[in-house]
């Protein structure tokens, strides 16, 4: 018995572009860039991940894949003791006692104040230049 068709457009999303969705993902693509990557607008992988909501799970662990090997290489130089792997560890991960930042805070770790002087009894002197503009210690205004 003949299959009946379904009428339509066919989808771009052949195992070969879902192959390299993957492959995209993997290296941390985001889906605008992966989209772009293989050929295929945002609206048609988002049909595919409603359609197949095992792709969304499978796409978003291998977007995970690039920060988990490039903690494992941290981790690793840490243990086989790299300094700067080290130092950048303990940047990172141990920030109250080494991150190299420094927050400026008011008292008690409030926002900071400001106090603005606004002087009144400064006049500014008039310019007989021909710019008609008055002039300021910086230049004409």
């Amino acid at each position: 018995m003949k299959k009946k068709n379904k009428g339509g457009r066919p989808t771009k999303m052949t195992p070969e572009i879902v192959t390299k969705l993957e492959y995209a993902f993997s290296k941390s693509f985001t889906d605008e860039q992966a989209c772009f990557h293989v050929g295929i607008s945002r609206e048609c992988l988002n049909n595919y991940c409603i359609a197949n909501p095992g792709f969304r799970d499978k796409k978003e662990a291998l977007k995970k894949n690039v920060s988990l090997k490039a903690k494992l290489n941290v981790v690793e130089g840490v243990e086989s003791g790299e300094l700067s792997a080290s130092k950048w560890w303990l940047e990172r991960k141990n920030k109250e006692e080494f991150s190299l930042r420094v927050e400026n805070t008011g008292k008690d770790g409030k926002d900071m104040t400001v106090d603005v002087i606004i002087r009144d009894d400064i006049q500014p002197k008039p310019n007989k230049s021909d710019t008609g503009g008055i002039q300021y210690k910086g230049g004409i205004k």
